[in-house]
């Protein structure tokens, strides 16, 4: 493998990310706030200069990209761009600490939604747009190596994933993935636009309509304000964000083959069945649990039910309503949904959709060969075959994600936090939808400020794992691998 090749990709990754810092630079600057204009600017410029020093040094490099550097790529992205997008978090003075500063940034790369800052109607503009911007790369880099980099490793049976733009036939890997970054950035960046004007048009004020733009696509779900979108109490907003989310929760590749009139994509994957259905039973189950429980009262309970059965099944994690003084079993059962997640090839987390279906369907099958042995069943996806390697590879997939959860469980809970705690930070970092623990913390829906230093370490790099899909890590660390 040559690292060069990795290293030189991540240097025009950092310089996006550095040109990215003039928008909280220039929105310090109009709303009077130089100094914080003064912190963006210098974090651009260190940035900046490593990464040209590494496009500089690696100039062509990209072009000799293989699979283990297109692996080691996507290591670097969420290990490195952090520190960098840290940085001005924690020379704004809104973090009084390092380590709180990079957990912030972690979360919002790794679009988890997770926050250890409290009063955000009191921080300053630049933070909070900063905070949305790291989710919005975050959620597009996870939508190209789903897309490119995992379908061409064949990690967990990402290659059944319905695919309706070209990827570049005789290319070289990196060829493909330049090719697959300037549709999805298209669309990526035109649905973001809708849902800012979406959001305006109801009435959200234009900053904030921006910020959970950005986070609504990228199912991040960072906020301007400590209730989330509740605090705007607005049903339109809502409805609006909704739809927003669950298009971020699709194949992205769908929307680009829908805009190029190739409609019969959405009809085609299965996945869009499904989260239809995982939609329906999710919000049904949790309008059940809200009558049974009493919480909250009268037509409120429909309202509550269907926006954050869609935000925390999408992995976004915007919320409305008091979370933390929820019942427990509301808790568990959006737990239960962030661990399915969204959409292959979208930018939500979560074990997806896809796998969860395959794993549904081959269970069917060996029942139907208990009662008939000798009947020759095939399991089929979207029309597909699946083989007996891609089905072993999504039970690989579950194995480690199952493991990397109870593990997280054990660890964390060894810090300080209570058994039902730790379940729901392990659960909202491997499935990259931080919010959801404030349903286990009755005194706070931001716990992770008062977490001990050692938990929140282990929930950051359970949010990495899980952006990572799991099993990307574990290939990493495999001596195998590196030798083939």
């Amino acid at each position: 493998m040559k690292a060069g090749a990795a290293l030189c990709v991540l240097g025009w990754i950092l310089a996006g990310l550095a040109l990215s810092m003039l928008i909280p630079a220039f929105t310090a600057l109009l709303g009077g706030d130089p100094k914080n204009a003064k912190t963006f600017l210098n974090a651009a410029a260190i940035s900046g200069f490593f990464a040209g020093a590494l496009i500089t040094g690696l100039r062509g490099k990209e072009a000799e990209l293989n699979l283990r550097g297109a692996l080691l790529l996507v290591f670097l992205v969420w290990t490195v761009l952090p520190f960098f997008a840290a940085a001005p978090i924690y020379y704004s003075g809104v973090s009084f600490s390092a380590s709180k500063a990079l957990f912030e940034a972690v979360s919002g790369l790794t679009t988890t939604g997770a926050t250890v800052l409290t009063h955000l109607e009191r921080k300053p503009e630049a933070i909070l747009i900063w905070r949305a911007l790291l989710q919005w790369h975050g959620g597009f880099f996870t939508i190209i190596a789903a897309s490119s980099i995992f379908t061409a490793l064949e990690i967990g049976g990402g290659q059944l994933q319905y695919a309706s733009m070209p990827h570049g036939a005789g290319e070289t890997l990196f060829g493909r993935i330049r090719q697959a970054v300037r549709p999805l950035l298209l669309i990526y960046s035109l649905l973001t636009l809708l849902c800012f004007l979406g959001l305006w048009a109801v009435g959200m004020p234009r900053f904030d309509a921006f910020c959970h733009a950005l986070s609504a696509i990228s199912t991040g779900g960072f906020s301007t304000r400590d209730g989330s979108i509740g605090a705007f109490n607005s049903p339109m907003a809502e409805m609006v964000l909704a739809l927003f989310m669950l298009l971020g929760a699709m194949n992205m590749v769908l929307h680009w083959a829908a805009i190029n009139g190739r409609w019969r994509g959405y009809s085609l994957d299965p996945e869009m069945r499904y989260l239809g259905i995982a939609c329906l039973v999710a919000a049904m189950s949790i309008f059940i649990a809200l009558l049974i429980t009493d919480y909250p009262e009268g037509r409120g309970a429909v309202r509550w039910a269907v926006f954050n059965s869609i935000s925390f099944l999408t992995t976004s994690g915007f919320w409305t309503g008091n979370i933390s003084g929820a019942p427990v079993i509301i808790g568990v059962l959006l737990c239960i949904a962030v661990l399915v997640g969204g959409a292959t090839g979208s930018s939500s987390g979560g074990f997806k959709l896809m796998r969860v279906g395959l794993v549904v369907k081959q269970g069917w099958l060996e029942l139907a060969r208990l009662t008939d042995p000798r009947a020759i069943l095939r399991l089929r996806y979207g029309g597909v075959r699946v083989s007996p390697s891609q089905i072993a590879g999504v039970w690989v997939v579950f194995t480690a994600f199952v493991f990397t959860l109870v593990l997280g469980v054990a660890l964390i809970s060894l810090t300080g936090p209570s058994f039902e705690q730790s379940v729901a930070i392990a659960a909202a970092s491997i499935a990259n939808a931080g919010p959801v623990a404030g349903f286990f913390f009755p005194d706070s829906v931001t716990p992770y400020a008062r977490l001990p230093e050692e938990a929140r370490a282990l929930a950051m790099l359970g949010m990495i794992m899980g952006r990572m899909e799991v099993l990307t890590v574990l290939t990493l660390l495999s001596p195998a691998f590196w030798r083939s």
